[in-house]
């Protein structure tokens, strides 16, 4: 076999071509997930739902904080907003974290064509660049105007000549009478009702009359410079609507019979709901000309508001749609990722709350639509508990690139493949509050069916992460999907709620007190915790370590006295390991079941070809044997040869690991099979250790790589 692939390899040089997925990053703005394929069926939007179809709907997905620049800065930064410190509209994400490596910034510094425009991060987050360091040319949000209809900018908004007289009179007024103040501008904005309208929906225009149709046609054409670039590219595309104010091209008013709509049957506020949860709609009563200072909206304008909210979402629809076309028609629909998310959902009507800026379940729950060319099933439904936080690692994770270990988020790629699978127990999100004049900070958890809310009174930005619970909230949406009773004091659910608790612990947050978690796995009879107490059963446990400030520390332990032993095997460098440490070690001869003499360590380098299995023993633990694994003396003798690098395990199931000698600026990596096909390309840079997805592969295959430049000497692995 090795003679073969040798001459192989002489008749067919091999090269690196770039094989990397590239990545079409939508996103759109105060986005709920409204689509027909997430269940709301009399939504028009077909290419929403075409795209759903494709790939996977996360239908339990969580952003981290209901408002645009908090989401936004934790989503690219992969950084929860209590480690990126954005909390408001205020702060930039670099005054706080000014060595944060953003999700296409990562992508670039691996080598991809990092290009966005539209809204991607919030503009009052980043510099006038749009965070220049994340892409590879100039950013644009807004656009110029020859991308508009007829060279219109139409960036006021709106299209209404009604609209621009009332916009002038407003400003005429406040000038003449020398009005300068928040509160006087609002209530002047009042007098002028067509000033700044909350919906415009009367004007007959083609897409490009209003901004996002703009962006979708300058999105082409940056579509078709990455594809030009030579490089893999990531694409980001930013849309406004259905953001405030609700405008959009009469024909996707026309789509929805006002007739039709119903407002929500649930607007109420319970006794049981704590007064903290709710605000009193401030960016659509203070912005909006046409809504009342007293918030008192009526039925009329209510139905306005909503059928103003669905063209919106019909009108990016078919944006998103030109999008998916200009891929197929550059033919590079096959080789693209595609991910759709929106920075948060938004109220309509519920609790008689709009907009967003709650912990409730409409501004929390948010869309996330992923679709890979060459991973997970088709039309895919899950109600897996996720968070917009775990874009960035799926991303990388799908398209083959290291993971930086500072993000928080999880790999979501095996939910694409099994909708029942969990990376969490549930999903965070927070909002802040004051209250009595002190910051509030409120942490929520959902998982599959329930949703258990905290109301913690701290100075977040002073640094504070604990202080005491001023109000809870339990919700249990199998029976009250509309958040009408507060079940927080309901001992029925006292169990869930303490488990619920427990996942507050081990995020370490949320808590009254300095505290820390820790699980604990072991095979002994009892277990000594950190305040020298013993325990002899499994189970949840505190130990409290006494400070000489009086500030105790709380230590929550989730202790299991049923831990086992792995059995698990690697080759690596011409060696045989035992994955498990710290334990007793014998191998043996698969052929005859003998054991071999003096091989008691962790690792056995075999003296000829063979098959070898080792038992592994341990007094508390008992004994385990693994299973037998092929050991090739020649290829492991060439592996010994080779210094700049390492590879294990081998046989590999889901991970490779290359370990390297050093940093390396440039790293190629390209698995071949015994008829020289290619069946995977990765590049990394400035890396000494990565790792390569092999899932997907199952056979024997040739690993290549090189190292800035210089091609090392194969390997034979194999794949099971």
């Amino acid at each position: 076999m090795k003679r073969f692939l040798l001459s192989f390899f002489l008749l067919f040089p091999l090269t690196f071509l770039s094989a990397q997925k590239n990545i079409l990053f939508i996103s759109v703005d105060d986005l709920k997930p409204m689509f027909k394929s997430y269940g709301h069926q009399d939504m028009i939007t077909p290419n929403i739902d075409a795209l759903a179809a494709k790939g996977t709907s996360f239908l339990n997905t969580s952003t981290q904080q209901a408002i645009c620049a908090p989401s936004r800065a934790s989503l690219l930064t992969g950084l929860y907003p209590d480690n990126t410190r954005v909390w408001d509209l205020e702060t930039q994400i670099r005054d706080e974290n000014p060595n944060v490596v953003t999700l296409p910034q990562h992508f670039k510094n691996n080598g991809y064509y990092s290009v966005g425009l539209g809204k991607i991060f919030d503009s009052r987050s980043v510099d006038n660049g749009y965070d220049s360091k994340s892409w590879s040319t100039q950013f644009l949000q807004g656009m110029p105007n020859q991308y508009y209809f007829s060279n219109d900018a139409g960036k006021s908004g709106y299209q209404d000549p009604l609209v621009h007289q009332a916009i002038n009179q407003y400003n005429s007024y406040i000038s003449s009478n020398n009005i300068t103040s928040f509160n006087g501008k609002r209530e002047a904005r009042k007098l002028f009702p067509l000033c700044k309208p909350s919906t415009e929906g009367n004007q007959d225009l083609p897409d490009d009359g209003y901004v996002d149709g703009a962006r979708t046609n300058y999105a082409m054409i940056k579509m078709e410079e990455a594809a030009n670039s030579g490089k893999p590219f990531f694409l980001a595309v930013g849309y406004t609507k259905p953001h405030l104010p609700f405008v959009a091209p009469k024909k996707y008013w026309d789509l929805y019979d006002r007739n039709n709509i119903s407002i929500h049957p649930e607007q109420d506020r319970d006794s049981s709901i704590p007064s903290i949860a709710f605000h009193n709609n401030h960016e659509l009563v203070n912005s909006y000309s046409d809504i009342p200072i007293n918030g008192n909206i009526t039925i009329d304008k209510q139905k306005e508001l909503i059928h103003g909210y669905k063209a919106c979402v019909s009108y990016v629809d078919a944006q998103i749609g030109k999008l998916l076309s200009k891929l197929d028609d550059l033919g590079l629909s096959d080789n693209t990722i595609i991910v759709l998310w929106g920075d948060h959902g938004w109220h309509l009507g519920d609790h008689g709350l709009w907009i967003k800026h709650t912990n409730f379940e409409q501004a929390v729950s948010s869309p996330m639509i992923i679709y890979s060319p060459d991973h997970g099933i088709e039309n895919n439904k899950t109600n897996s508990p996720v968070e917009l936080l775990d874009i960035y690692p799926t991303l990388c994770d799908l398209a083959g690139i290291s993971i930086p270990s500072e993000v928080e988020g999880r790999s979501i790629k095996k939910v694409m493949s099994d909708p029942n699978h969990k990376v969490r127990h549930a999903a965070l999100a927070q909002y802040t509050r004051m209250s009595g004049g002190k910051r509030v900070m409120g942490y929520s958890l959902r998982d599959e069916r329930y949703r258990y809310t905290k109301w913690v009174q701290m100075d977040y930005r002073s640094g504070e992460r604990y202080g005491n619970t001023i109000a809870c909230e339990f919700y249990d949406y199998e029976i009250d999907y509309d958040e009408k009773i507060n079940r927080c004091s309901d001992s029925n659910y006292s169990n869930i709620i303490d488990q619920f608790e427990l996942e507050f612990k081990r995020r370490n947050i949320a808590q009254s007190s300095p505290s820390s978690f820790i699980s604990v796995s072991t095979c002994s009879e009892s277990y000594i915790a950190p305040d020298n107490n013993e325990y002899f059963e499994s189970g949840i446990y505190t130990a409290s370590l006494v400070a000489k400030n009086g500030m105790d520390s709380i230590i929550t332990i989730e202790l299991s006295l049923d831990g086992q032993l792995t059995n698990n095997v690697y080759d690596s460098d011409g060696k045989l390991y035992a994955e498990q440490l710290d334990s007793d070690y014998q191998w043996y001869d698969c052929s005859n079941n003998q054991a071999i003499s003096g091989e008691t360590s962790r690792f056995f380098k075999p003296k000829e070809s063979g098959s070898y299995y080792v038992i592994i023993s341990d007094p508390d633990c008992g004994q385990v044997q693994s299973e037998c694994i092929s050991y090739n003396q020649v290829l492991s003798i060439e592996r010994k040869e080779i210094k700049n690098y390492s590879l294990f395990p081998n046989p590999v199931d889901k991970n490779l690991h290359i370990h390297l000698d050093k940093v390396y600026k440039e790293i190629k990596i390209k698995l071949v099979d015994v008829t020289g096909k290619t069946f995977d390309n990765k590049e990394f840079k400035n890396k000494s250790k990565v790792s390569v997805d092999v899932s997907r592969l199952t056979g024997q295959f040739v690993f290549l790589i090189s190292l800035d430049g210089v091609e090392q000497k194969k390997t034979s692995i194999i794949i099971q």
